[in-house]
């Protein structure tokens, strides 16, 4: 069955017990295509092209399967590296460097975000950046810092162990 309409996020569905739920897992990078071929966990094959460029794929994207059944992706927790930086200064530094490796980065709440890779663990602990490796479920894939002025991306990660 090819999928190429999101029928909306697991968490913005009412009713949702009324619902027979599939679940296929998928890597945060998978969320990124527009074509792509997933398993659930019920065993059955789905292709998903998303029909209009407009829909993004997100952790719980939906899909109608028939009458009241769904299919949810949910994204495999990647391991990550999380960058509190202590002030503006450090901000800049860590930012220069990380654009200098070309890595994409979530940032939020005052953190920077970005996908386990010992290359930029290592740099980080010979400039004495302090710095934390966690299991996270991202909401979203990491994405290249859009410098346009008036971009603005929301982004968003959860701990593995909340869900």
């Amino acid at each position: 069955m090819i999928l190429t309409e999101v029928y909306g996020n697991i968490q913005d569905i009412p009713n949702l017990g009324s619902w027979h739920v599939e679940t296929a897992l998928v890597k945060s990078d998978d969320l990124l295509k527009s074509i792509l071929r997933v398993t659930s966990d019920h065993g059955r094959d789905y292709g998903i092209r998303l029909a209009d460029e407009a829909q993004k794929l997100e952790n719980g994207s939906a899909f109608v399967l028939g009458q009241g059944k769904l299919l949810v992706l949910r994204v495999i927790p990647d391991e990550v590296i999380v960058i509190t930086p202590s002030d503006m200064d450090e901000m800049g530094r860590t930012a220069h460097m990380l654009g200098n490796l070309h890595k994409p980065v979530q940032i939020g709440n005052g953190k920077i975000t970005l996908l386990m890779d010992p290359v930029v663990q290592k740099t980080l602990q010979e400039n004495g950046t302090a710095f934390t490796v966690e299991k996270v479920q991202l909401d979203q894939p990491m994405q290249y810092a859009n410098l346009t002025p008036g971009a603005h991306t929301h982004t968003h990660a959860h701990h593995a162990d909340e869900h």
